[in-house]
């Protein structure tokens, strides 16, 4: 069986990374500090969330270092609503 190794500034997988490539390739830049990818791979994952009827829940982000690896959980309250999932401020549209 063969393989290819392919290095890349980041990688995704999963039922709801198809939607969130252009998201990534906007966002990601190499330098960013932990806090920075952090932040980005959180709004990445709440992005996915939102439009994969298969993802949901919690998130959990693992921060892979020299040091080891660092485990987060991320709650349902923790994780940023998407536009669409707001409540509207009221009616919309013509009111006739």
């Amino acid at each position: 069986i063969g393989g290819t190794l392919v290095r890349e500034g980041w990688t995704t997988d999963g039922s709801g990374s198809t939607y969130i490539w252009g998201f990534l390739d906007s966002e990601f830049r190499e330098g960013m500090t932990r806090q920075e990818a952090e932040a980005v791979v959180k709004e990445a994952v709440a992005l996915a969330m939102s439009r994969d009827g298969s993802s949901g829940g919690v998130a959990r982000l693992v921060t892979i270092h020299s040091g080891g690896a660092d485990r987060t959980l991320v709650l349902p309250q923790d994780i940023p609503p998407m536009w669409d999932e707001l409540a509207s401020p009221g009616p919309t549209g013509m009111i006739v």
